[in-house]
């Protein structure tokens, strides 16, 4: 073979070698791109775009990931994330919302609800007038200064329940007292009574005046009062034998009235009532006044005076007497 022959064939081997090896690294550069996933790169809100535009897009974007593909990879995350939860689920960031569900619930003021009082009270009251059955009475006069002598036993308390306006109040008084210095007259020598008396009041007020700010109300009353009497009379021998007269009487008196209360300061205050009746008696009054102390929004104590006056004679039966005297009790809020 000659010389032009053989350099003719080797040119030819240089060629195919070397087209051999372009081609193969254009392969394995286009590999290298393609290890990345297009799904990284953002899609195109319109499919409308040219074709040309999103190949730019695309190299220029397959060159960014080359460079930062973990950066691209996380953001893109991000984005899906996004979308997937604002698909599955509102924002709560944007979401409005309702006043009736944020703002707290309206509490009733205390005077839309019931509320009760608890005063139990001692009564250091002194007995005077006149008792007694048919032709044989005894005065009974026994002072502040005698109670504590002449008392054997008594209960006393007030319960009293409101809501809005409207009240209702029980006073019971339950006292047994013993006069060993009786006046008898000039027909006996000396006279023991024994009294009894419980009286029971209730009563429904409705206020005409209140002030809840400061406490201070006034109140229109009406109600009965309930009585029983129990009286035990021994007449010892004078001018006539001695004698033994046991009386007990029951009955209801109708009666009207008012009481009302006045803050004085934050915490003593100034409370006052009366009342009129009669029915089963002849007449009946009370009176009370009196000064008040707030311990705490529960508990108050009171002081003051009453006045209870009746005066009943039916049926051979003579009760006509002032209890009067000094007052003091606890009141107890619930």
């Amino acid at each position: 073979m000659s010389l032009i022959s053989r350099l003719q064939a080797a040119l030819s081997v240089v060629f195919v070698l070397t087209t051999v090896s372009a081609i193969s690294v254009s392969a394995q550069t286009q590999t290298a791109a393609g290890t990345y996933p297009t799904s990284t790169i953002p899609r195109a809100d319109s499919t409308s775009e040219p074709k040309k535009v999103e190949a730019t897009k695309s190299s220029t974007a397959s060159a960014e990931n080359t460079a930062l593909p973990d950066k691209t990879a996380e953001i893109n995350v991000e984005k899906e994330s996004s979308v997937t939860r604002g698909a599955s689920a509102p924002s709560t960031a944007t979401e409005p919302r309702s006043e009736t569900a944020t703002a707290p619930r309206s509490q009733p003021t205390p005077t839309d609800e019931w509320q009760f009082l608890f005063s139990p009270y001692f009564w250091m009251a002194g007995l005077h007038g006149t008792t007694g059955g048919p032709n044989r009475t005894v005065q009974v006069d026994e002072s502040f200064g005698d109670i504590f002598e002449s008392l054997k036993f008594a209960f006393m308390g007030v319960f009293e329940a409101h809501k809005n306006k409207w009240a209702i109040q029980t006073d019971v008084e339950y006292v047994s007292l013993e006069d060993e210095n009786a006046t008898p007259g000039p027909l006996f020598s000396s006279a023991t009574a024994k009294i009894k008396t419980f009286v029971f009041t209730p009563e429904v007020g409705y206020k005409i005046y209140s002030d809840p700010d400061k406490g201070s109300f006034v109140q229109v009353l009406g109600g009965t009062r309930i009585w029983h009497i129990s009286a035990d009379l021994n007449f010892n021998a004078g001018l006539l034998p001695a004698v033994q007269i046991k009386n007990s009487r029951s009955w209801v008196d109708g009666v009207v009235g008012m009481r009302g209360k006045a803050a004085l300061s934050e915490k003593f205050f100034f409370m006052g009532r009366f009342d009129v009746g009669g029915g089963g008696s002849k007449f009946t009054y009370q009176l009370f006044g009196g000064l008040g102390y707030n311990l705490n929004k529960k508990v108050a104590l009171i002081g003051g005076y009453r006045v209870l006056d009746v005066n009943y004679d039916k049926n051979n039966f003579l009760y006509d007497t002032n209890q009067r005297g000094p007052i003091m009790g606890v009141g107890f809020r619930f």
